[in-house]
């Protein structure tokens, strides 16, 4: 079975996902806050699903053994419309002869009109959508190891305590430092780093584990975070600074992103990055690293443009030339009037790109 997991951004969304990795093996995962960024998300699930390779390989040889398809979204409550546009999504899939199942599994009032519709719906409101997700999957699948209950049972109940707020319930001061730590954890863009930014908040919270059931453990955690932090980013926490490991960190991404990445100004060579915020050290590091490069351009979902150049290129020029902007000719800044937001990069560079090409 093929599994696509879309969750939320919060420690509850997340803590979904540690558990849902424990029982499948071919899973993929997704994120969204609410809003717009919900459908596309499901759209791009519905996008993988019909070019993933098990699908191709059995309309090219009419394979008798069909792969299933479960869609799992979890700590995201569905409007009537979404809820709707997935049903049909997944219908049409069905019509095509795919095995696709839905299950969402979540806590939130504001879902319950959703949940009186649609079987799949799951609605529960006294519990977090991370232990509602641990106990249905426990009641579905076996765990890939079964001595991880040992761990995944406080965790679950650790992040409901928290999550529903039980100031009596079991590891709620601990709760109250997770929650801090995913939500202070973006060291890693989201939007940049999708499977890394990812990757990294999943590793800290299983970190918890080791913390959970000591005394005091609250503040040892939270004692340890930034260490774990370095850490998990590849730096030696004894001998660098967070800012250092991290923008490495980052420039090491990056680099792997030239090709995808590659923006065209004249006969300049530039690389664009979207909502990285506070370049400075990043750009310089990244131009530095990468020669090939003339430019570093950011730019955040409100339109607002930052560029950093290492002597081969005036970005002021091109602040004024194309953002209505200004600046130094190697540290600039600007707006784009009308800009898009996105949560496709691929729709971010596209506009980017044209600009170029179209002076003010």
């Amino acid at each position: 079975m093929q599994v696509h997991h879309l969750s939320h951004i919060d420690l509850d969304g997340y803590g979904c996902q540690l558990i849902s990795r424990h029982f499948f093996k071919n899973i993929y995962f997704y994120n969204a806050n609410y809003g717009k960024e919900v459908l596309a998300r499901i759209n791009a699930i519905i996008n993988h699903i019909n070019h993933s390779p098990e699908t191709l390989l059995e309309s090219k040889f009419n394979s008798k053994t069909q792969t299933k398809f479960l869609i799992l979204i979890t700590d995201l409550n569905l409007s009537l419309p979404e809820a709707k546009y997935l049903q049909e999504r997944v219908d049409e899939m069905k019509l095509s002869g795919k095995d696709v199942e839905i299950l969402l599994l979540d806590h939130h009032i504001s879902g319950e009109e959703s949940a009186k519709i649609y079987h799949w719906y799951y609605l529960d409101i006294n519990r977090c959508a991370t232990k509602i997700t641990y106990e249905t999957l426990k009641e579905k699948y076996p765990l890939l190891c079964p001595s991880d209950e040992k761990w995944l049972t406080p965790m679950a109940e650790m992040i409901n305590s928290v999550d529903i707020w039980k100031e009596k319930g079991f590891g709620f001061e601990f709760g109250k430092v997770a929650m801090s730590m995913i939500s202070s954890s973006n060291e890693l863009n989201r939007f940049m780093f999708d499977t890394d930014h990812r990757d990294y908040k999943l590793n800290l919270l299983k970190q918890a584990k080791d913390y959970l059931l000591l005394q005091g453990g609250e503040v040892k955690f939270d004692n340890e975070i930034f260490k774990l932090k370095k850490i998990a980013l590849g730096g030696n926490p004894d001998l660098q600074t967070m800012d250092n490991i991290a923008s490495f960190a980052q420039v090491n991404l990056l680099s792997k992103k030239k090709d995808q990445c590659t923006i065209i100004y004249r006969d300049k060579k530039g690389f664009l990055s979207y909502s990285m915020g506070g370049i400075s050290v990043l750009a310089n590091l990244f131009l530095a690293k990468n020669p090939e490069f003339d430019f570093y351009i950011d730019v955040n979902p409100k339109g607002n443009i930052s560029l950093r150049a290492n002597g081969k290129c005036d970005v002021s020029m091109m602040s004024k030339e194309f953002f209505n902007g200004g600046g130094h000719k190697n540290a600039s800044g600007g707006r784009i009037e009308g800009f898009k937001e996105s949560f496709l990069y691929e729709d971010i560079k596209l506009q980017i790109q044209r600009i170029l090409q179209n002076p003010l």
